[in-house]
């Protein structure tokens, strides 16, 4: 295919939309490749439209790129976490972090392509982000804080056997559809439950 440019240019003051432009189209190629090392500036410039030199009016190269996709996709599911957090009652702190978990598996299980750009390319090898490259840590500061509102003596702790938990269950039951699965609130809260139990 041509690298020439079909892209209508930008009025004067739309140079934001291409820079969003950049990010979706990245993020969807992201998508179907084996790692972020795949992914090329030429090819995000050719699913946008534009010319590849274009590119880097927005960003200085591919790895500013990708941290412009993470920053993206994780506020998109730390949205999620928080309004699934703020829609159960604050004394019960046992439910909202059920609420966060299930809410993260429902992130994972239905935008199976967003999540596998956040956690099947993020932080692979090769990567090594620098803190500021890391916009994934709030969302697990999150899980942290609703850990710990349950009185966990090691939230922390309590907040990575969850999250290595909830992405097993995402990608075994995509790996496994004709597995008998349990209803996915009952797995949940299992799963919350029983670390809950461990970590007091």
């Amino acid at each position: 295919m041509s690298d020439k440019p079909i892209r209508s240019r930008n009025r004067r003051g739309e140079g934001a939309r291409l820079r969003d432009d950049l990010v979706a189209a990245a993020s969807t190629l992201l998508e179907d490749l084996d790692s972020q090392e795949a992914l090329s500036l030429r090819a995000v410039a050719r699913a946008a439209g534009i010319a590849p030199q274009s590119v880097y009016l927005h960003f200085a190269d591919r790895r500013e790129l990708l941290t412009a996709v993470y920053r993206v996709r994780f506020t998109e599911l730390r949205d999620a976490l928080l309004a699934a957090r703020d829609s159960r009652p604050e004394g019960d702190a046992a439910e909202r972090l059920s609420a966060v978990c299930r809410a993260y598996v429902d992130y994972g299980t239905q935008h199976p392509g967003h999540y596998r750009v956040l956690f099947g390319t993020a932080g692979t090898p090769g990567w090594e982000p620098t803190e500021p490259e890391l916009p994934g840590l709030p969302t697990f500061q999150l899980l942290t804080d609703a850990a710990a509102a349950c009185g966990s003596t090691d939230p922390r702790a309590t907040a990575t056997c969850l999250w290595a938990a909830m992405h097993g269950l995402i990608t075994l039951r995509q790996d496994r559809p004709s597995f008998p699965w349990p209803p996915l609130d009952t797995l949940v809260r299992t799963m919350v439950g029983a670390h809950l139990a461990a970590a007091r």
